[in-house]
């Protein structure tokens, strides 16, 4: 339907009915007029500044189960994968069929730069950290661990804040030094974190902290997953749990609320800290602070798990197959040393060789692929001549 006294009329189209102009006669779709004002996407046509510095990309990880009895780690391969959130597939599906080069494969594209492999056996358990996709690898065996589970089942009051896994956890190394294979090792873990800038890391994104300590009277690694907690300090026990909203205590027996708060101490023996120990942090900035007026606070880590006790057994070059740096049980002497280097640069030559080959061959086949198109365009070229 058309009004003479307006400007627009209502037309139906087959999809969806639009709004037309008249225009002299035709009608411009406003559909196209509307084209001619649409908006710039912002987010995905953003023009980045010439000068800015690369971004570097953050470490991500393949935690995985291999082996004939590898079902017996699938809880701590879960607890795992959560400790390395977010920058891990938390579902991962892996099968029976896949092999190792399989993930190496599949890590390039998707940015993984570390694997973690849980394998066992009839006797122990083992843990590798691999770097993808040319190494170094570290073997340890897990000598005893305990799931997240059984941390939460033996405290009291277990805090585990599910916001504590949005942002990825800070990493501390512990006595790591020494002999050669611990330093490889040292740089290999610290690696599978990502790194941070402390005058532009905001406190609120440290969650969580991983720790780990290499005690050296046994040979072993000690792994501990902590949540980072803060709590105001210079202030009463009692007026702290009403501040972090804790239950809302009994009063009937009181004549004023000032006996609760004289009553309550400045926390047990173990709580205690000196002043030098606290840590002087603006309010505002601390993760979980909920008092004002307050400038310092203290610093609480809280277990989430899983515990990890591991030895260093092997050190190698590639992923999972090269020349080994290290080995816990089997000593070699100078000799078998420089002949099993030998044996590894005779490997490598080969390799090249084969590789050089390979590529030789495959130029030629390019160079008669064109000769062979060069010479079917020339007799093309002579048909139609003829014709």
């Amino acid at each position: 339907a058309e009004e003479a006294d307006t400007n627009f009329c209502f037309v139906y189209s087959t999809d969806l009915p639009c709004w037309c102009w008249r225009n002299k006669g035709n009608t411009q779709s406003g559909k196209s007029a509307m084209a001619k004002t649409r908006r710039r996407k912002k987010r995905t046509h953003r023009v980045e500044a010439e000068n800015a510095p690369a971004k570097k990309s953050e470490p991500r990880t393949f935690v995985f189960r291999r082996g004939r009895h590898g079902l017996i780690m699938a809880d701590l391969e879960k607890d795992l994968r959560k400790m390395m959130l977010p920058n891990t597939a938390l579902n991962l599906k892996e099968s029976k069929r896949n092999t190792l080069s399989d993930f190496v494969s599949v890590a390039g594209p998707l940015g993984v730069s570390h694997f973690m492999i849980l394998t066992a056996t009839e006797t122990a358990s083992h843990l590798k950290v691999a770097k993808s996709p040319r190494g170094p690898t570290l073997s340890m065996r897990v000598e005893s661990y305990s799931l997240m589970r059984d941390v939460a089942s033996s405290q009291s009051r277990p805090r585990v804040p599910q916001h504590a896994f949005k942002t990825a956890p800070l990493v501390i190394l512990n006595n790591f030094g020494g002999a050669e294979h611990m330093k490889v090792a040292s740089v290999l873990l610290q690696n599978m974190f990502p790194s941070i800038n402390v005058h532009e890391t905001k406190p609120a994104a440290c969650q969580r902290v991983v720790l780990l300590s290499y005690i050296q009277a046994t040979g072993t690694i000690r792994l501990r997953h902590y949540s980072i907690g803060t709590a105001p300090s210079k202030m009463k026990k009692s007026v702290t749990s009403l501040v972090r909203g804790h239950d809302v205590p009994d009063l009937s027996h009181m004549q004023d609320v000032s006996e609760y708060v004289s009553k309550g101490g400045y926390g047990s023996e173990s709580e205690g800290e000196d002043a030098e120990d606290r840590c002087a942090m603006p309010v505002q900035e601390l993760m979980n602070s909920k008092v004002a007026g307050s400038s310092q606070s203290r610093v609480r880590l809280y277990e989430i798990g899983p515990r990890l006790e591991l030895k260093v057994v092997k050190l190698e070059e590639g992923m999972c197959t090269g020349r080994v740096l290290y080995h816990s049980h089997i000593k070699r002497s100078d000799a078998e040393v420089k002949s099993l280097q030998a044996q590894h640069e005779a490997r490598a030559s080969v390799k090249a060789a084969r590789r050089q080959e390979q590529e030789q061959n495959v130029a030629k086949k390019a160079a008669r692929k064109a000769e062979q198109e060069e010479h079917a365009a020339e007799k093309k070229a002579k048909r139609q001549k003829t014709t």
